[in-house]
């Protein structure tokens, strides 16, 4: 085995010992049992409205629908990398998902949003694609957007893991968050609370677990 390969390895959930590799377990079970109550509270009635004067003047562009389901594959793919090779930052990710996720909800069950989504005339292969995202979703569970929350949280914690590969995944996700008001699944504000929470959570499990600064040249560390 290459040397940096069993280095970077020797971070990760093979080489941090059998208790972190519980811990990270624990956590990975825990973050699939909370995501499962999202599809509890995707059903109305609906308290908040939040369509603004710009979400009227934003059409919808189905190309976005590509960046908009590719979050699910890159947050498995990430997730699984940083498991395997940093698990500090799995760690951190992790808990910014469950707790991303736990905020969320709570606006879900007191302040539930609804999105009203436009009619799809389309018979092209995007269309359809927009066509499934909206059978598999219920208008509901809006504000704030998870798609940008979780998206925004894996940026920021690939960019603390690799800078070369952060700026390319942030860009990345810049698209994904764009696509959640282009495909009409999302309001502006649903963008913005997902944004605050992002920043505000990454920022505080980093700071709690991630206290080793970036090397300056922006190498790996996963």
């Amino acid at each position: 085995m290459p040397t940096q390969l069993k280095h970077r390895l020797s971070k990760g959930v093979f080489g941090t010992g059998w208790a972190d590799g519980a811990i990270c377990i624990v956590l990975a079970a825990s973050l699939y049992l909370v995501n499962l109550i999202y599809a509890l509270l995707n059903h109305g009635p609906a308290i908040l409205h939040l369509k603004s004067a710009l979400d009227d003047i934003i059409p919808l562009v189905p190309i976005f629908v590509i960046p908009y389901i590719s979050l699910e594959p890159l947050t498995y793919l990430t997730l699984v990398i940083f498991l395997l090779f940093n698990t500090r930052i799995f760690k951190s990710a992790s808990l910014s998902f469950i707790t991303a996720l736990l905020v969320s909800y709570v606006f879900y069950i007191f302040l539930q949003s609804e999105m009203i989504r436009p009619a799809l005339i389309g018979t092209d292969v995007l269309t359809q694609m927009i066509r499934g995202v909206y059978a598999s979703d219920n208008p509901y569970n809006c504000f704030p957007s998870l798609h940008t929350s979780l998206s925004t949280i894996l940026a920021i914690h690939w960019l603390k893991a690799d800078r070369r590969i952060g700026i390319g995944f942030a860009i990345w996700t810049v698209l994904i968050v764009a696509s959640t008001v282009f495909v009409k699944q999302h309001y502006v504000a649903d963008i913005a609370l997902g944004l605050v929470l992002a920043f505000s959570i990454s920022w505080l499990y980093m700071k709690l677990l991630l206290k080793s600064p970036q090397p300056p040249d922006g190498t790996a560390q996963v």
